[in-house]
Order: C-alpha cells, then structure tokens, then sequence
C-alpha cells in the first residue's frame, strides 16, 4: 500500500513540477492483549475456503472461522483498538523536515510491547481508521480527513428516511453510533475514529467523504464535518461548570497510551503547565510515572496536562489506572490548585527516580522509552 501511494505522489509532484520528498514509513500499531477483541475474533483475512476445508483448518490449526457473506469461508482474527503508533517520533521528525509521510498503512502491524521493551507481532487486524485517528491525534493535527464511497455519512442510510449530514458535533456523532446508524465494518469505525480525534485534539476538525471529492472537501463544499461542541474563547470549563479540571502527569496526556481514556470519558484538553516545584517523579517499570509531592526543598516543577473532565467521567478515568495511581489535590505553579493524578509512596519503593527529567515526556525522549 505504501509502495503504491509514494509512486503517486511522486508522479503527481514531478507532472506540476514540484520536488518534496515522499517516504512510506512502516507501521507498528501497539494493541493490549487484554482488548476484548481478542475474545470474539471478527475480522476476515485470507483466502476464501469450502466450509469442509475451513473447518479442517480450525480443527488442526486452531483456528476461529466464519462464513463471508455467503462466498465461502475464511480465517477470522481479532481486531483490537491501538494504543499507541511505534514511529510517531519519527514521523514527526519526517514532517517537520518537509516531507510526506504515508503511514498507518491497513492499520498498522499489530504488536504488543512487554516490560522489556521486547516488540511481540500479534495475529489482529487493527482498524486502519481508528489507527489513522490516533496518529493524527499523536501528531497534534489540524485536520484528519478519511476518504470513502459516498459524499457524506448518512442517517436511516437505503431507508426513504435517509439523510445526508453536513456538520454534527462529537456528541450526536457518538449518539449516532451507540443507536447503531452506521455499518459496523464500514462507517462506523470512521465516524468513531474522527469524533475521537476531534474529542482529544484542541482546535482540531475531522470529515469524511467521497475519495474524488477532496479539492471540494477542502474547500468547505463537500463531506460531513465532526467539530466540538460550542466553547467560550475566553475562559476554560470550570468545574462549577458540571465538570472538573484534571492534571495529567503520564500517559494520560496526549498522544500516549491511555489518552483514548480522556476521550471516552468525554474529557477536552485545556492548556499544558507545571506544577509547583514540590513534586518528585518515578517511572514505574518503564511503564507509567509517579508523582509524589515532597515538604522539604528536592521537588521540581513537573511538566503535567490539565483537562476539564465530565464530573460523570471521572470514576471511570480512576478505574482504569495502574495499580497505586490516585486522585488527589495537585497545586500548579499558577498558584490555582486541581485534581491531579498522583502516586502512592509505597508504589515507588525499588524504583527508578527520574526527577532530573521534570516530566513524563522528557523522561521518555531522553531514555527512548
């Protein structure tokens, strides 16, 4: 696939007369091992098969199979959500050199990363949407674009009720999906993919549309547009306001493992800062950071994000921490004082301190973690 999109691009900027480099990169798409997806193996792959060989194959090799909408039999595996883009690093550097970057090719090669850093290939199939969304998001992009069939997502789509949608908000996008109005392998992951990418990115905007409509899908003329709800341009959510503010210190933040959390508890970025200089930090096996606040004078100011979260979404953020990681009252060195993601002191006992770093992301760049 990446082969075939550089020979384009290359042909098309060398016919205008245009010199910019264009690299397809290969992709690892990171997915747990505990995704539930892994339970309930859906995605065809492979070559069609008589249903007596099929089931020989599942009986010999271990396989799960199913029927493909009656053309014969097939192979199917798992398709888990991915939490993380292997190359983002490097992709970043390649765009900001100037060049274009195809990536994410299928989804990505599913993998999973053990606490050694050992790199593992997993038998999945990862949604080439959802993993298109979340590089973007990792990129801190403008604009994520999906090209498809038809000019617009639809609602009562092949029914008399039928309706094409110009611009709807994260929320009704979500509603759309939970009441099952979008084909579950076809655009459905898009929708979910863009409100996602648009729900965690600031200033962010996604649409979908027809592949031979893109000039007008750029101009504004064409596709369906997902955009955020209404926000004040003056003053960040408040918690008066039905929600809370949340530092994040680990990989909660954006562009990490866990920040597909923030997104499903409805949570939006407000700004990056530091906190007080009272905190000290370690990394839990590589893993995740702990943030401890000290009373005498070896704290730093620590590099955190803060997020304005649904009052409603906070339980489910806790929950699905690490083991040892709490919510407390964190003071940031504005002086104004969050909730705040924070460690408990026996969780570090053994482990590395990575005060020196002042932050998560400086640890991990500096240590290629």
């Amino acid at each position: 696939i990446g082969y075939m999109f550089v020979k384009a691009l290359r042909n098309e900027l060398s016919r205008r007369g245009l010199s910019r480099p264009v690299v397809a990169v290969v992709t690892h798409s990171v997915v747990s091992l505990d995704d539930p997806a892994f339970q309930n193996p859906t995605k065809p792959v492979g070559s069609f098969l008589a249903e007596a060989k099929a089931k020989e194959m599942a009986a010999t090799m271990g396989w799960t199979i199913a029927e493909d909408a009656g053309r014969g039999w097939r192979r199917t595996v798992a398709s888990p959500r991915p939490t993380a883009i292997l190359e983002t690093q490097v992709i970043r550097q390649l765009l900001d050199s100037g060049a274009i970057v195809v990536a994410v090719g299928g989804g990505g090669i599913p993998v999973s990363v053990e606490p050694d850093g050992t790199v593992l290939g997993v038998e999945a199939v990862v949604d080439k949407d959802i993993a298109s969304g979340l590089l973007a998001h990792d990129l801190n992009a403008e604009l994520l674009m999906i090209p498809t069939g038809v000019p617009r997502v639809a609602i009562d789509f092949g029914t008399p009720q039928q309706r094409w949608l110009e611009t709807i908000t994260v929320e009704e996008a979500r509603e759309f999906i939970a009441s099952g109005q979008f084909g579950k392998g076809s655009m459905e992951p898009k929708v979910e993919a863009v409100a996602d990418f648009v729900a965690s990115t600031p200033g962010s905007t996604g649409v979908i549309g027809a592949a031979e409509e893109i000039p007008a899908i750029l101009a504004g003329e064409s596709g369906t547009r997902i955009v955020g709800a209404p926000t004040s341009a003056t003053a960040a959510p408040q918690p008066d306001s039905g929600a809370v503010l949340l530092a994040v210190n680990g990989t909660l933040m954006r562009g990490l493992k866990l920040s597909p959390n923030m997104a499903a508890a409805g949570a939006t970025f407000v700004r990056e800062t530091r906190t007080e200089p009272v905190y000290r930090l370690w990394t839990i096996n590589d893993d995740h950071p702990a943030m401890i606040r000290v009373t005498d004078s070896s704290g730093v100011a620590v590099a955190v994000e803060v997020w304005s979260v649904p009052a409603a979404g906070l339980a489910g953020i806790l929950l699905n921490e690490p083991p040892g990681l709490s919510i407390g009252k964190v003071r940031l060195e504005d002086g104004s004082t969050v909730l705040g993601v924070i460690g408990e002191p026996a969780l570090v006992e053994g482990q590395r301190e990575i005060t020196e770093h002042q932050g998560w992301r400086a640890y991990t760049a500096a240590e290629g973690v």
